[in-house]
């Protein structure tokens, strides 16, 4: 079964607290941007994730999975080709049923030579 984020793995508007509770059996790398932001970040079956917060509100308020397995980043896509509206071969629309929209953009990094997802309000 496949990672379908929504308010799922993206977690945007967590708590550093909450997003750890949640995966209570993965260890988290802590990291900061150059701008001081905080982030934490863990390897998951489909890739890892990275959560950065808000440096006033402590609230995640952006996400990124970076794949590096083509069979994984097919089956993602595929996914949300079903479950959200596409907007491009790259982009998809969540609509939650909070009543927010995740956007989700997918991008390919050649330095690293990874795929990765980005989640965004």
């Amino acid at each position: 079964m496949l990672p379908l984020v929504g308010k799922a793995q993206a977690h945007l508007g967590s708590t550093e607290e909450e997003i750890r509770e949640l995966y209570s059996e993965k260890t988290f790398e802590v990291g900061y941007t150059a701008e001081g932001e905080k982030y934490i970040s863990t390897f998951m079956f489909y890739g890892t994730f990275l959560y950065y917060f808000d440096k006033e509100t402590g609230f995640s308020n952006f996400c990124m999975q970076v794949i590096n397995e083509i069979p994984y980043l097919n089956g993602q896509v595929e996914a949300y080709n079903k479950k959200y509206v596409i907007v491009s071969d790259t982009e998809w629309k969540a609509y939650l049923e909070d009543g927010s929209i995740l956007k989700i953009k997918l991008d390919y990094n050649e330095e690293y030579e990874v795929y990765v997802f980005y989640y965004t309000n």
